[in-house]
């Protein structure tokens, strides 16, 4: 029987030295920036800081992606200890801070350092509330060609409640058996590109995420490796396309107790291989009463297969598990005045899943098959100090 115990999640050294690392050198660029310079002064130590305040609000008709079945169970006030919420849709406000300032401490090269934190929070069901704090530092080795080196982390991402088979077995199916599900998430990242031709950019990128579950469903820690490769090319000189493929390796713990491993385990094993197609494309039409406005759509296509070697009987939600999901994403934004820029979208999603076992096929469909709608507007304003 799994523990029910606090699991620990990573110390918070790990996030909190880069944070200060970072702050430090974006308050050094602030003091830099405020404070009068001799020439001779500015041209070696020449700074500029940026600081964008936005803030997003829109309506999710699905907030925990369910399928039209636990939709319907919702409804009908079935399943008592499943659902934590008090509404399947809800309005979410979306603000964000992002922090950047650029450098020349190699030579004429560039290098820029960026903070940023986004906060989702949902007005009704606030077990939902999220965030996540980004790092970042890039150098530019010649005007085209540069690296980045990134940090994130997620301290909590709620997904929804399932029953703990292990405490089914014990108490049978009542409501205590559900219990949440959630985790933490680190993500270390790396991407290089340069500039071909006079306006092609490659960029490739590796990313490694840890994701760190809680106490009930650690069988599904998990490291993930995503490799990715993404191609920037103008059209035209007002319309930019974007396609990126990326590869993604996730390796699940896949036990839960100190003396298991995943051969000996009766527990869930999640791990699985990836592919996910993107396309983008944005339009800059001609200006409105002297303002600039653009138009872009971002769609992307994933398909997901699960490689554990469980049993279908032992492990029906991943045994022989395909999915296939797609999200496709319409922005409209326009430039109020220099600093201030605003915009509205429509996102929606979609996952169908299927299993290599025709006996598993309805049943997979009917737990993990979703759609979700979003559509909201969005404002941000630019601080720019040089």
């Amino acid at each position: 029987m799994k523990k029910i115990k606090d699991k620990k999640l990573p110390p918070g050294s790990r996030f909190l030295l880069p944070v200060l690392l970072v702050l430090l050198i974006l308050s050094g660029g602030i003091t830099l920036a405020q404070n009068k310079q001799t020439k001779k002064d500015t041209k070696k130590k020449k700074v500029e800081f940026d600081v964008n305040a936005g803030l997003n609000t829109f309506y999710d008709d699905n907030i925990l992606k369910y399928s039209d079945k636990y939709l319907e169970r919702f409804m009908n006030n079935k399943d008592q200890g499943r659902f934590h919420i008090e509404t399947y849709d809800d309005v979410v406000l979306a603000p964000s801070l992002k922090l950047a300032s650029t450098y020349k401490l190699f030579g004429k090269m560039n290098t820029k350092v960026n903070a940023d934190f986004l906060y989702n929070h949902y007005i009704v069901n606030d077990v939902k509330n999220w965030s996540i704090f980004t790092l970042g530092i890039q150098q530019f080795i010649t005007k085209k060609a540069s690296f980045k080196l990134s940090y994130s982390y997620i301290p909590e991402f709620y997904v929804r409640h399932f029953r703990d088979e292990d405490w089914v077995e014990v108490l049978g199916y009542v409501p205590e058996t559900f219990v949440p599900y959630s985790f933490a998430k680190e993500n270390y990242g790396i991407w290089a590109q340069n500039t071909f031709f006079k306006n092609t950019r490659i960029r490739g990128s590796l990313n490694y995420a840890l994701y760190y579950h809680n106490e009930h469903y650690t069988e599904y820690d998990c490291k993930n490796w995503v490799f990715g490769l993404t191609l920037y090319q103008p059209l035209h000189k007002k319309v930019r396309m974007e396609l990126r493929w990326e590869f993604t390796t996730s390796d699940a713990k896949g036990y839960d107790e100190p003396f298991e491993t995943r051969e000996t385990s009766d527990d869930a094993d999640a791990t699985y291989e990836e592919d996910v197609f993107m396309f983008a494309i944005t339009w800059q039409l001609p200006k409105m009463l002297k303002k600039n406005h653009d138009i872009s759509f971002d769609g992307e296509y994933l398909k997901r297969y699960y490689t554990t070697n469980n049993y279908l009987e032992e492990d029906p939600e991943h045994a022989g598990r395909v999915d296939d999901a797609w999200r496709c994403f319409f922005t409209y934004s326009i430039s109020i005045t220099k600093s201030f820029e605003a915009s509205a979208f429509y996102k929606w999603y979609g996952r169908n899943t299927d299993s290599e076992s025709e006996l598993n096929d309805l049943y997979l469909a009917a737990e993990k098959d979703f759609r979700q709608n979003q559509v909201g507007i969005g404002f941000t304003y630019s601080f720019d100090f040089k």
